[in-house]
């Protein structure tokens, strides 16, 4: 018979994660079914007091950020500083399968809760910490948010126009890479731990993932050493390659041609065959050279258009080419509708929202999971009086001495 349990049913994660990175990571491996314990206190709410807020009210169980971020988890609400607290999350770890953390370096020794102290606590335990830029080396008790990692990584110094500045790439683009690579190692531990039995420590550096971005980059510098020069929206090698113009505000569609087919494709849509045998343009070289006239030429083609019409020309031509769709354009696609990546999520207090899935599909599995957010403090009985054993007064003396929020 087909197991049609989802991959990670079984396995708990104890989530320690801040801001995004981490979040994002937890938020994965729950929705592929495992179960996800978030650890949070009234002392530091993080993402929880972060705007955008439905309707525009605040409350802590309101914030689209966190809501993004932490769907499909348990939430458990407890004072580390305490005794009582940390001897109960001491326990939790003890029955768990992974610990994952991003405070800053040191923060989790400090508490009594490092890779060597959980060793002590379940010897095969997986433990996932991220930050910047390591947990080791010189520079590992620097913090940093996104900015910080896409400067330190060289990510920005190559994004951007010609003789402007490093750009730094909008929201919290190297977060979602990071978490995403974080999958990656935890999921490899965890097979590792199934045919060794042992556990792993996962030092993850955000700087580190964002620099596997920039594979030419670095490979010129090593070859040659030339460092890139920022480019704008243009490539080195494919030409026409850029954002245009089109009919109507703010719009826009990206073109991209890479060989001499779709040069052949392109020059056919916009009516201008003869472009394939004009000398500025008839070789890729030659159009990497000329690309400011070709620009121009593109341009005018592309004003004439909605972004969507010239985006349905080119690719029926076998021309790749896309529209700068905006956030109510994705959330209202009937493609990704149709794959299922964008889900109607109902949470009981910021109302039903739309949220974006995962992306890839498996055959043969169930629908991930796609549970709401949790409210603050959801799951305390659950974790206490379930998983931990303790009798429902022992649970209520616990929160009347401010052990548990």
């Amino acid at each position: 018979m087909m197991d049609r349990r989802l991959p990670l049913e079984g396995v708990r994660v104890v989530d320690f994660g801040q801001a995004v990175a981490v979040p994002f990571a937890t938020q994965m491996l729950a929705r592929m079914g495992a179960e996800v314990i978030l650890v949070e206190t009234h002392q530091r709410l993080g993402n929880r007091e972060w705007p955008p807020f439905a309707e525009d009210v605040r409350g802590l169980n309101r914030s689209g950020l966190f809501n993004s971020y932490h769907g499909s988890k348990l939430s458990f609400t407890v004072n580390l500083r305490t005794e009582a607290g940390n001897g109960i999350i001491r326990d939790l770890i003890g029955i768990s399968d992974v610990v994952a953390e991003n405070y800053s370096t040191g923060t989790m020794e400090r508490l009594g809760l490092g890779y060597r102290d959980l060793l002590l606590l379940r010897p095969d335990i997986i433990m996932l910490s991220m930050s910047a830029l390591g947990r080791s080396g010189p520079m590992s008790h620097f913090v940093g948010y996104h900015s910080a990692v896409l400067m330190f990584s060289g990510l920005a110094a190559i994004t951007g126009y010609p003789q402007g500045h490093p750009r730094i790439l909008g929201s919290v683009f190297p977060d979602p890479i990071s978490g995403m690579y974080a999958v990656f190692a935890v999921l490899g531990a965890l097979y590792r731990r199934s045919r060794t039995g042992m556990g792993q420590y996962i030092d993850a550096a955000m700087t580190e993932g964002m620099m596997t971005l920039m594979p030419e980059a670095i490979a010129d510098y090593t070859l040659n050493g030339r460092e890139p020069a920022r480019v704008g929206n243009r490539d080195p090698v494919k030409a026409p390659h850029g954002v245009y113009p089109c009919r109507g505000e703010e719009a826009w569609i990206a073109i991209s041609v890479g060989s001499d087919s779709q040069w052949d494709a392109l020059c056919d849509v916009v009516g201008h065959p003869e472009w394939t045998r004009d000398p500025r343009f008839s070789e890729p070289m030659a159009r990497t050279q000329h690309q400011e006239e070709l620009d121009a030429l593109l341009e005018g083609w592309t004003r004439e258009r909605s972004p969507h019409d010239a985006m349905r020309l080119l690719q029926n031509a076998g021309v790749p080419a896309g529209p700068s769709f905006t956030t109510a354009d994705l959330l209202e696609d009937p493609h990704l509708r149709q794959r299922g990546f964008i889900a109607d999520v109902d949470h009981p207090e910021a109302g039903r929202r739309l949220k974006a899935s995962v992306p890839w599909q498996i055959s043969d599995l169930p629908p991930v999971n796609h549970r709401h957010a949790p409210l603050i403090g959801q799951h305390n009985c659950y974790v206490l009086c379930e998983l931990l054993g303790l009798p429902p007064q022992e649970a209520e003396r616990l929160v009347e001495e401010g052990v548990i929020h």
